[in-house]
């Protein structure tokens, strides 16, 4: 019938009960590790095998002629029109200009604020030292500070 192998074997389904080597004619089929396997030199292409196969393991070899499938067209690369390049540099232009303006207005901000806080409180002379943390009354005591007892002796004088 042909030059090479007319039936091939699928091991997955062959179970190795040998129903296949008692029917072929030509002892083509023989068992080897417990699987059928086909002679293709002795092979007639009789297909005798495939009918007594229980499992369906033995198929005929279809020979045909190839043809080869229809030529596709490569699929086209995407080229961007000049117009939308420039958009495209325009809009991260844009952008970056965007991020710039308000870095800017965000340090402004920042600066003015820092310009405006009030400063602490100066400290009066008064107020330096212990009076200056409240530890004690800055009235009272043996006169109120030295002014007043100058101005206590002043008065004792006259």
């Amino acid at each position: 019938m042909s030059n090479g192998q007319t039936v091939w074997i699928d091991a997955g389904r062959c179970t190795g009960c040998g129903a296949c080597v008692e029917q072929c004619p030509t002892g083509a089929i023989a068992l080897v590790g417990g699987k059928a396997r086909v002679t293709e030199a002795l092979c007639k292409g009789c297909e005798v095998c495939i009918e007594a196969c229980p499992e369906g393991a033995i198929q005929p070899v279809v020979q045909g002629e190839l043809v080869p499938a229809p030529e596709r067209p490569a699929p086209s690369v995407y080229q961007p029109s000049p117009l939308a390049e420039t958009a495209g540099a325009v809009a991260v232009a844009t952008g970056v200009g965007l991020l710039a303006r308000a870095a800017r207005a965000v340090a402004e901000a920042v600066g003015r604020w820092l310009t405006q806080r009030t400063a602490p409180a100066a400290v009066s002379p008064r107020q330096s030292g212990a009076a200056a943390n409240n530890s004690y009354p800055a009235t009272g005591g043996r006169g109120g500070g030295r002014g007043r007892g100058r101005r206590r002796r002043g008065r004792r004088g006259r």
